[in-house]
């Protein structure tokens, strides 16, 4: 499938899960309110930021190689352009077409790689990302308000969608940094994307972080740490504790 059109978020919070691993990381989110956005590569998902691409035919493939070699070279003579084109013809024909798809793949996601995302879920009592993201429930689960630049979060849709490199409009519009496999349907996720070359470091307003959310396993050292530094900021910090409730087989909060 095609790449669909990415939906706003609309939740009213939105929810960030973190290892106790990264204390460091959350002190300077309390403290100095800035977080960190990081690069495709530094994902999880090994596809994040790099789409499937839709295969081409050997025509579509030298027009499009084509066309890139000559944005890189604008300043070329034509005759040099042409020759360029017969060249590619000859070794896409030569070598099939496949060598020429992965490395115009590759060239795409070195590109991509300069984004930055920061993704959440929609909501705190996820089991399956306490376990997987916050140590099986040692970490802590952020809660920000949809406002400031957490308003500008769009909607992750699931399934198998492939890129179509010919498509100015699918590549222009980056729709598939929205799109991720099924597998992880799970995460219910929502992500802010920032342009290429952006600071990895963005500052938020406090009021943006309205609470913190501490894992029911957490470890007493790590309760009164955090809940020292929420008492340090300025509006101080609402801290509360996940707890498991097993009639109901769910996760609900107390203070």
């Amino acid at each position: 499938m095609t790449m669909p059109t990415p939906r706003k978020a609309t939740g009213s919070h939105f929810y960030k899960y973190s290892s106790p691993e990264h204390l460091e990381r959350l002190k300077v989110i309390i403290l100095e309110h800035e977080l960190y956005f990081p690069n495709p590569s530094q994902l999880n998902d090994p596809a994040d930021g790099r789409p499937k691409l839709l295969p081409l035919s050997i025509d579509q493939m030298v027009s499009f190689a084509h066309s890139d070699f000559i944005r890189r070279h604008p300043d070329l003579p034509r005759d040099a352009q042409e020759r360029e084109a017969v060249k590619i013809r000859s070794l896409v024909q030569i070598h099939g077409p496949e060598p020429f798809q992965r490395m115009m793949a590759e060239r795409l996601y070195t590109e991509l790689d300069d984004y930055r995302i920061y993704s959440l879920s929609k909501r705190y009592d996820n089991l399956n990302l306490w376990a997987k993201y916050s140590a099986n429930h040692c970490g802590y689960c952020l809660e920000f308000a949809n406002k400031g630049c957490f308003a500008s979060a769009w909607e992750v849709t699931y399934g198998e969608y492939t890129l179509d490199l010919t498509d100015r409009h699918q590549r222009g519009k980056a729709y598939f940094f929205f799109c991720k496999r099924q597998d992880w349907s799970n995460e219910e996720e929502v992500r802010i994307l920032l342009p290429r070359g952006s600071n990895p470091m963005v500052r938020i307003e406090p009021r943006w972080l309205t609470r913190l959310i501490l894992g029911k396993d957490m470890s007493d050292a790590h309760r009164k740490l955090i809940r020292e530094w929420a008492k340090q900021r300025e509006p101080e910090l609402a801290v509360v504790n996940a707890y498991y409730d097993e009639l109901h087989q769910v996760l609900r909060l107390t203070g």
